[in-house]
C-alpha cells in the first residue's frame, strides 16, 4: 500500500464531475456546478494541486483552490482551501479511516473555520472515498455544534475522463 502523499495520488488527474446540494428535504439536489476539474501533481509529487474549482451554493458562485499535503513528522494530512467570497484559507486536518480508502479531514482544531451570523464557529469535515481507480467521491459535512453532529451539505462524485 501507498505511503504519505502518495496514498492521495489516486486523485491526480482530469475528472468529470456529478455534483449535489442538501436540498431542503434531506435529498441530494444536482447542483449545476463544478463540472469538471483537474489535479495536478506538483514539486515532484509533494503536494496536490486543483487550481481553479467553481461551485454553486445557491445563487452565488464561489471559486476555490484546493492544495493537498502530507505532514510526515506528524503523520497528518492537511487540505488548504482557499475561496473567492470570503477570502479564507481554510486548513481541514486529518487521515486515512483504518484500512480503507477513505480520508477524513476537517477544521475543528486548525482554528480556520467560518463564524454563523451570531459569531459562532461553523465546522467543515471533508469525506473522500476513491471507490475504483477511475472515480472517487467527496461529501462535505458541517457542524454547528463543535463536532457533536456532522450534516452532510455537498456531495461530487468524479469520474476519470477517457
Amino acid at each position: 500500500m501507498a505511503t504519505g502523499i502518495e496514498r492521495l495520488h489516486f486523485m491526480v488527474g482530469e475528472w468529470d464531475i456529478q455534483a449535489y446540494n442538501r436540498g431542503d428535504n434531506g435529498e441530494w439536489v444536482a447542483s449545476p456546478l463544478p463540472k469538471e476539474t483537474q489535479i495536478k501533481s506538483v514539486f515532484e509529487g509533494a503536494f496536490l494541486q486543483e487550481d481553479e474549482v467553481p461551485m454553486q451554493v445557491g445563487e452565488h458562485k464561489i471559486r476555490f483552490f484546493i492544495l493537498w499535503s502530507y505532514d510526515k513528522y506528524r503523520d497528518t494530512y492537511r487540505m488548504l482551501a482557499c475561496d473567492d467570497n470570503d477570502g479564507l484559507a481554510d486548513i481541514l486536518e486529518g487521515n486515512f479511516e483504518a484500512d480503507t480508502n477513505t480520508i477524513v479531514v476537517s477544521n475543528r482544531q486548525t482554528g480556520t473555520h467560518m463564524l454563523d451570523e451570531t459569531g459562532k464557529p461553523v465546522y467543515l469535515r471533508l469525506t473522500s472515498t476513491q471507490n475504483n481507480p477511475d472515480s472517487f467521491t467527496d461529501e462535505m459535512h458541517e457542524s454547528v455544534d463543535n463536532g457533536a453532529s456532522w450534516f452532510p451539505i455537498y456531495r461530487a462524485e468524479h469520474t476519470r475522463k477517457r
